[in-house]
């Protein structure tokens, strides 16, 4: 049986058609830069933690969740290209890699102390994926933490998030669409981003949002319209100067054709 064409969850908040062609058209994969790497450390000791909590009803000693932020920066540096920014690269990958470190162990432990006790876990790193009549393919992806009755996802920032990111996430609401009909919930489940914030002082602030129906309509609209840029062969970029177009936001940004390139740096 041939396995039916899928569409991430995370491409409904496309900013960008050429970057969504690249990504989920032609597979093109990008090496990371340095928030991706503190990101990728996070979460994998938030994942380790929570992972441990449903097994056991206990967290992780704090010194292990910290190892855990420790070890998967370390990893990744290892694994993989990364990119540098000119900036990052002056420093020196050593300097660059020691302050990821610093910073994926500092909000690794920020989650363990302030938000994971309050966690009620049954499902870690969970991939789902539903058919959607009509549509020619499957809407996919996979949840961070999921609670009885929500949904979680883990950020990690350099400053505090819009008040409203929960409540404009489509990536959350496509979530919560999949298990309320996956899991054939009676209730809408709620949706939580849960961020970590590197500011002078680290901070974590949860957002949450109660989706409906109308949330659910735009997955479904947005889901459509993707559908017709695929059948039509059709993915208009945004334009020079947004702000999702520059090297922060986008990994194509140094390959593009449809934008002029500063000077990058990559290291192995």
């Amino acid at each position: 049986m041939n396995r039916r064409p899928q569409l991430h969850a995370s491409s409904l908040a496309t900013h960008c058609m050429e970057g969504f062609r690249r990504r989920y058209i032609e597979g093109e994969k990008i090496a990371p830069g340095i928030a991706i790497i503190v990101g990728t450390g996070t979460h994998r000791s938030v994942e380790a933690n929570l992972t441990h909590k449903i097994v056991t009803g206990e967290l992780l000693p704090v010194e292990a969740v910290k190892d855990e932020a420790h070890d998967g920066v370390v990893a990744a540096f290892a694994s993989q290209e990364i990119i540098l920014t000119p900036e990052e690269a002056s420093l020196g990958v050593e300097i660059v890699r020691g302050r990821a470190i610093d910073k994926a162990v500092r909000l690794a432990q920020l989650h363990h102390i302030t938000l994971a006790p309050d966690i009620n876990p049954i499902a870690i790193e969970r991939n789902w994926s539903l058919e959607i009549p009509g549509m020619p393919f499957d809407l996919v992806g996979r949840i961070d933490i999921q609670e009885p009755n929500a949904i979680r996802d883990t950020k990690t920032s350099g400053k505090t998030p819009s008040s409203n990111s929960a409540a404009i996430s489509v990536q959350l609401k496509a979530y919560a669409l999949a298990m309320r009909i996956i899991d054939k919930l009676p209730t809408m489940p709620f949706v939580a981003l849960d961020y970590l914030v590197d500011t002078a002082t680290p901070k974590a602030i949860t957002l949450t949002h109660e989706p409906d129906n109308d949330d659910f309509q735009v997955v479904l609209a947005r889901a459509e319209i993707i559908a017709r840029a695929m059948e039509a062969g059709v993915f208009v970029p945004v334009e020079p100067g947004h702000w999702h177009c520059n090297e922060k936001w986008c990994g194509y940004f140094h390959t593009c054709r449809y934008t002029t390139k500063p000077k990058q740096f990559s290291i192995t």
